[in-house]
């Protein structure tokens, strides 16, 4: 229903939340499509790592309420702060696990 409505702006909060392991491709795959319009923004509230390194072209990270990072995914994922606060104190020996 949000595709037909064609706004500017479109809000997804965990698209993938609930979802099987068949259908989550299916929902992706029209995030990408939406990407793709150059003219059209794109707000993911996301905690799945690899759906926001595979779709993102900027992160933001809140901790607390607080911002503690704000760039290109690679640089937010590697920043040791969200390392920390998302993958715990010991964020290094599971660097893999993301």
């Amino acid at each position: 229903m949000l595709i037909a409505m064609d706004p500017k702006v479109y809000m997804f909060d965990e698209p993938t939340a609930g979802m099987s392991a068949d259908e989550v491709p299916v929902v992706l795959n029209l995030i990408r499509d939406l990407k793709d319009l150059s003219h059209k923004t794109i707000l993911l509230v996301e905690h799945k790592m690899d759906v926001v390194r595979d779709l993102a072209d900027r992160i933001i990270v809140l901790h607390n309420g607080e911002l503690v990072a704000d760039g290109k995914p690679a640089d937010v994922i590697e920043s040791k702060i969200v390392q920390e606060a998302y993958l715990g104190a010991n964020a290094g020996s599971r660097r893999g696990a993301m």
